[in-house]
């Protein structure tokens, strides 16, 4: 037996339900016919005072539409999106903020993830900066020459070409740069990049291969050597590419060799690469853009993320790093080869300037 005072317990869960449009105009319809608001109820299994409601509404405005529901007003509405954008597109270090920096310096009572979803609906998210290089006036009609003078190479003369290159990192490392809030179209923008220029190296440095489908061992130089042309001799390139080259050569019956013009890579580094007959390719300067070795270090440094920044262990940092290394495949290689024609071209367009690669 129910207790006086009590709704049924059907009532008590239909109460806060959301009817539908065919319940809607049902009601309406037996109302109409003369039912009473309680024959109504038991009928739709509905409170009686929820059917009055909707048959008030319906006489009301027309339409036998739901009230519409009151909740906490949004912290995000189009204006304070508006001053989001603003405010986070403003200059560089704004565009570097973590998450919780933006939430205190604007104010807001959210969470990063109410945060993060609100700027991924306007078409941001964290990314890793890119890396372009600062280039000398005199520099650029000499890339653009370069690239015209091998817009006729073909595949073959790509795929045998060993592309090498030294990187640095440290136990700040790949992770150091801290990633930027930006839209996939802002990719180059001034306050997206991390803007440098070339410099003697004098820290800790990694040394990479490829060509075709090898990979050379990455090599890691000791920390605080600077790489002098004897320095690089010794270290990289007598004991490593000299014979990396060798192995490509019975590969792949010929190849050559991409150094850039560190000044690592000169002095006696020259005269070992002539008594061991290494064919070098002439390389323009500035121009990390059109070695291909650098969107492996890229690879390498987007895959460890930035939590590499937080391992302080060098010999667990090396482990990565080689890791990564080793995760490089061969499509990924085949890819870049088959990239160079663009490359060209894109240099090209832009005058000599630095490009989207």
């Amino acid at each position: 037996m129910r207790q006086k005072g009590r709704r049924s317990d059907h009532h008590q869960n239909t109460q806060n339900k959301e009817t539908t449009r065919d319940e809607r105009l049902r009601i309406i319809t037996l109302r109409e016919t003369g039912k009473s608001w309680r024959e109504i109820g038991r009928i739709m299994e509905i409170d009686f005072r929820t059917c009055q409601g909707i048959f008030r509404r319906a006489q009301a405005n027309g339409t036998p539409s739901n009230r519409v529901r009151q909740g906490r007003p949004p912290i995000f509405n189009e204006a304070e999106k508006a001053r989001l954008r603003e405010f986070v597109t403003r200059d560089k270090r704004t565009r570097r903020l973590p998450w919780e920096a933006i939430i205190h310096e604007m104010g807001y009572a959210c969470s990063v993830r109410t945060l993060r979803d609100v700027m991924a609906s306007m078409g941001y998210h964290k990314r890793l900066p890119r890396k372009k290089w600062g280039i000398r006036a005199p520099n650029l009609i000499k890339r653009v020459q370069w690239c015209q003078a091998r817009l006729h190479w073909t595949y073959d003369d790509w795929f045998r070409t060993i592309w090498t290159d030294e990187s640095t990192f440290s136990t700040a490392g790949f992770g150091h740069r801290p990633w930027v809030t930006r839209t996939a179209e802002e990719e180059y923008h001034p306050d997206c990049i991390d803007e440098t220029w070339e410099s003697g190296r004098k820290s800790t440095m990694i040394w990479g291969a490829f060509c075709g489908e090898i990979k050379s061992e990455l090599v890691f130089t000791p920390a605080g050597i600077t790489i002098k042309s004897q320095v690089y001799r010794d270290y990289i390139l007598d004991p490593h590419l000299v014979p990396f080259w060798h192995r490509t050569c019975e590969e792949y019956g010929w190849t050559q060799v991409v150094e850039d013009n560190a000044p690592g890579h000169k002095g006696v580094a020259i005269a070992c690469r002539e008594i061991n007959e290494v064919e070098s390719v002439e390389w323009p300067p500035q121009s990390p853009d059109l070695n291909l070795i650098e969107a492996l270090w890229a690879d390498i440094e987007t895959e460890l993320g930035e939590t590499i920044g937080l391992i302080q262990d060098i010999e667990v940092l090396k482990i990565m790093i080689r890791n990564a290394w080793d995760n490089i495949t061969v499509d990924r290689l085949d890819g870049l080869i088959r990239s160079m024609p663009r490359r060209l071209e894109a240099v090209i367009a832009a005058g000599g300037q630095a490009t989207k690669y």
